[in-house]
């Protein structure tokens, strides 16, 4: 675990110190270790040069290489009483964090470099959505895109030299194409693909695999 301080050791360093005596506790209750099991990264480094000692020597013994946490080690005792009456008070173990929806706004998934931004607020996303971009949540999944209005049967001019692909989600092209195509159903997938026809015909109809010429990214398509 990591603890970031200062020099100053002001009212927030000292906070930051107090919630890693916390989260210590919490880790060595949760696997069932007591308080000489609390080590320093220099202990560590200390092992590994051969040095013998006590396990508060090895926490606290000079290494040229580093001492690590830098500004809890010159109190390091205090530090560790500070754990052990976390371990007395019971300090609860540390539960999973929620996972929280996160919305990203680009002009397709594999393009992250386009992105204009992360969002928890799928209105949010709408909003900063512009033209040409599309917004996707965490698996990689269209929920808006901005100005479409794919339909299914609809014709689309597709660039030149468009990659193909045969599913949502590859990232292999199987051939590059252009001309006049189809929407199988007008559905966005993953990555911001559409599934394509040569006729509108064939839009809808099974088995998919026969009548779906394969995926391309809506951004390909000259409007």
């Amino acid at each position: 675990m990591e603890c970031i301080m200062s020099s100053a050791y002001n009212s927030v360093d000292k906070k930051s110190e107090d919630n890693a005596a916390k989260l210590a506790a919490a880790l060595l209750k949760q696997y069932g270790l007591d308080i000489n099991h609390l080590y320093t990264h220099t202990h560590w480094l200390n092992v590994r040069d051969g040095r013998n000692g006590t396990i508060d020597q090895l926490n606290t013994m000079y290494n040229r290489y580093k001492m690590c946490p830098a500004y809890i080690l010159p109190h390091w005792a205090i530090f560790k009483a500070k754990v052990q009456s976390y371990l007395n008070a019971g300090t609860s173990t540390i539960s999973a964090p929620s996972t929280k929806q996160i919305y990203r706004v680009r002009k397709s998934w594999a393009d992250a470099k386009s992105q204009l931004g992360a969002y928890s607020s799928l209105e949010n996303a709408k909003k900063a959505c512009k033209v040409g971009y599309s917004v996707f949540d965490a698996n990689g999944n269209v929920v808006y895109t901005n100005g479409s209005k794919f339909t299914k049967r609809q014709k689309v001019a597709i660039r030149a030299n468009t990659p193909l692909f045969a599913s949502a989600e590859t990232t292999s092209v199987t051939r590059r194409i252009s001309g006049t195509y189809y929407l199988y159903d007008g559905i966005a997938c993953k990555n911001g693909r559409y599934r394509i026809t040569t006729k509108p015909e064939f839009c809808g109809k099974a088995p998919v695999g026969r009548f779906v010429t394969g995926y391309v990214s809506w951004d390909n398509f000259n409007q």
